[in-house]
């Protein structure tokens, strides 16, 4: 506002000093005088920068004017802070001023509750992954097979119908693919806790010079492969 603008204000504020005064006296002497008439300068600046200036010989405006004001540090306080329930002081019915409100029992932690101490003791808690489940990749069900067998290899290779070496070698295929890459999500759903990894065969096949290993139903397999012979007619090998 210029000097001009600034004189009109001045004695706009001393006309109507009366209503400044009223409305100090509604906040229960949180304002006074000249709180209330710096908040009318305030508003009054802003409406001009809003594009909407008081003409404070207007008595519309002047009434708009008072009625912001009013409703601002009045209405607006008694609704939010005013008449705000205090929980360190309740002087509601019986109790006295000093006298701490009924709901501060409710919010108050019990007396052998030590803050400290529960702080200290989650910061030492380290966070441990989460152990993988069985079904969620290779590396888990190994996990699962060895936690099953006291974490001994040959009972887990005849469980999977595999050589102790064979097994050696996938186990350590999956534990490289369980560094290298994330577990994939669980998107069905818990399974059945009785789950268990299991072999993709129902038989073994045995080497040369070994034993047979016997089937589910006891019997022997043994399979001979022919010799690989090339085709006259082809002109290649078969492979």
């Amino acid at each position: 506002m210029n000097d001009d603008r600034l004189a009109e204000f001045m004695q706009f504020s001393r006309k109507y000093r009366h209503k400044f005064r009223r409305i100090a006296k509604a906040t229960r002497n949180e304002c006074d005088h000249d709180d209330v008439q710096s908040e009318a300068w305030i508003l009054a600046e802003c409406w001009e920068q809003a594009g909407s200036p008081i003409d404070f010989d207007n008595p519309e405006d002047i009434d708009r004017l008072f009625s912001f004001l009013y409703n601002k540090l009045v209405k607006h306080v008694e609704k939010n802070v005013r008449h705000a329930v205090r929980l360190d002081h309740y002087s509601y019915g019986d109790g006295s001023e000093s006298e701490a409100h009924p709901l501060m029992n409710k919010l108050a932690a019990s007396e052998t509750f030590q803050p400290l101490q529960r702080l200290l003791m989650l910061e030492s808690v380290s966070d441990q992954p989460r152990e993988p489940e069985p079904h969620e990749s290779r590396a888990g069900a190994y996990l699962a097979l060895l936690q099953h067998h006291r974490n001994k290899m040959r009972p887990v290779a005849d469980q999977l119908l595999i050589s102790l070496s064979y097994c050696y070698y996938r186990f350590n295929e999956a534990l490289e693919m369980a560094r290298s890459q994330c577990d994939l999500p669980d998107t069905i759903g818990k399974l059945n806790p009785a789950f268990s990894p299991g072999p993709w065969r129902s038989f073994r096949l045995p080497r040369r010079g070994q034993p047979p290993c016997l089937t589910a139903s006891g019997t022997q397999i043994e399979l001979s492969l022919p010799p690989v012979s090339s085709h006259p007619s082809s002109g290649g090998t078969l492979s």
